[in-house]
């Protein structure tokens, strides 16, 4: 509720506390609203105070006696309270969920704000206000004191313009983002071109006659709060606040349309209505989502899920032999043919075999210095006797020299002599030549295999 004052009620301009708007004429709904919070107070036995300083004045209450401070200029201390073993103790917020932000300034990329009277911001789900001007970068806004940023519903930061002069903002506040969630960025549209040309229709009139600039920006500023109390209704009509339970129908008692809102209270989620679907989570649930971390653990079948990928008995065999490979494929029956020649093979095992020499390089070149196939080495031929090998994957610095290269030798038995070449701490690569003659790689003999053994 927005808790009404007697300052408010009977306020002497139409926006209070700002001269330059028009007069404002009593409204029969919020006189009758003020009495309504007098006759309930009275009915009650309950106190009805503006600030927290004027409810610790009134000591002489029994026990349980309920009191409201409503529009206290700390927000924190407006609410409800309890008087009991002799003190009004705080029992909670002067709820609303949706709300206008009034007293807009500040700046496009950092504007300042003001909650309505009676309004806690911890409260606050949804928000409607109207920029003073347009954003040309990132966006923050500052509500009575609080700074927060705004972004969009992807949780990156505003694009220039998507706020703009007189097109009425929405801002709501989703769980696990931080800030406030822009969901209606700013288009070109009739209303903000009207807003545009009215602006600039006031500024011309303004260099003319200050009266008439006057009048410009007193119609300007009821036009920019009729949009903003229209896009506050339509709103309204969208999102329905928060509830227990899937509400039947709309604010108004209308039928749901598509699109309709609703924050449900008790799982703390955002579901979206469709007149198909019912009431469904507007963000997926992540429930039946696998986790990384879990290592396949929150599966209820890990047997199953490998069954499902075509895996089967192969996930869990040790080793796969030549029997299985026919035609570069694995078939399933080839699977459950293999034999298995250590059941206790294991991760452990397989670790400590990091340590042990290996081939970790070879290839086949030819007489003209082209690789006829490799595994993870390049080669290129650079003169007589001489060729160069690079790695595809580099060696680590760690285990520098702890590699032995063989190459085919030429007749009179000749074994190149290999030279490390490396970069950046990591073995990159090799040479091998000869420096005296003959050469081993001579004439139509140059074409050779190189094995590369060490550790990886």
């Amino acid at each position: 509720m927005n808790f009404l004052t007697k300052e408010f009620v009977w306020r002497a301009r139409e926006t209070l506390g700002l001269e330059s708007t028009d007069p404002h004429k009593p409204k029969k709904e919020e006189i009758i609203a003020y009495l309504g919070q007098v006759e309930i107070a009275s009915t009650l036995g309950a106190v009805i105070v503006k600030t927290k300083a004027e409810l610790d004045t009134v000591t002489d209450k029994p026990d349980y006696t309920p009191a409201i401070v409503g529009a206290d200029s700390n927000h924190a201390l407006s609410g409800y309270y309890q008087w009991l073993g002799g003190t009004w103790n705080y029992m909670r917020d002067l709820a609303d969920s949706i709300t206008r932000l009034t007293n807009i300034g500040g700046t496009g990329n950092a504007i300042m704000a003001k909650l309505r009277l009676g309004v806690s911001l911890s409260a606050v789900e949804f928000a409607v206000f109207v920029p003073a001007a347009n954003n040309t970068d990132d966006v923050t806004i500052t509500v009575d004191g609080v700074e927060k940023p705004i972004r969009n519903g992807l949780g990156n930061e505003l694009d220039p313009d998507d706020l703009q002069v007189g097109f009425p903002a929405m801002l709501t506040v989703i769980e696990g983002q931080e800030g406030y969630v822009l969901i209606n960025p700013a288009n070109v549209e009739a209303v903000v071109l009207a807003a545009k040309a009215a602006a600039i229709a006031a500024r011309n009139q303004a260099q003319t006659a200050r009266g008439a600039a006057e009048d410009a920006l007193n119609q300007l500023e009821a036009a920019v709060e009729q949009a903003s109390d229209l896009a506050f209704k339509r709103f309204n009509r969208i999102y329905l606040g928060s509830h227990d339970d899937d509400p039947d129908t709309d604010n108004e008692g209308d039928e749901l349309e598509d699109g309709a809102l609703y924050f449900k209270s008790s799982d703390k989620k955002l579901k979206v209505y469709s007149d198909v679907d019912g009431w469904v989570l507007a963000t997926p649930d992540t429930s039946d989502f696998l986790h990384k971390t879990n290592n396949l653990s929150d599966l209820p079948s890990r047997v199953r899920a490998r069954q499902n990928l075509g895996l089967k008995n192969l996930a869990v065999k040790d080793k796969v032999g030549t029997a299985e490979v026919e035609d570069n494929s694995l078939t399933t029956q080839k699977y459950k043919n293999s034999s298995v020649t250590d059941q206790k093979l294991n991760s452990a095992k397989l670790n400590t075999l990091a340590g042990v020499p290996r081939i970790v390089a070879a290839a086949k070149v030819d007489g003209s210095g082209d690789v006829l196939w490799a595994s993870n080495l390049t080669c290129s031929r650079t003169g007589t006797g001489s060729y160069e090998y690079e790695f595809v994957q580099a060696l680590p610095s760690s285990k520098a020299g702890k590699y032995i290269v063989l190459t085919t030798a030429d007749v009179s038995g000749h074994i190149p002599r290999t030279t490390a070449k490396t970069k950046n701490g990591f073995k990159t690569g090799f040479t091998t030549r000869r420096t005296t003659t003959p050469y081993p790689f001579v004439g139509s003999s140059t074409g050779h295999d190189v094995v590369v053994i060490g550790v990886w």
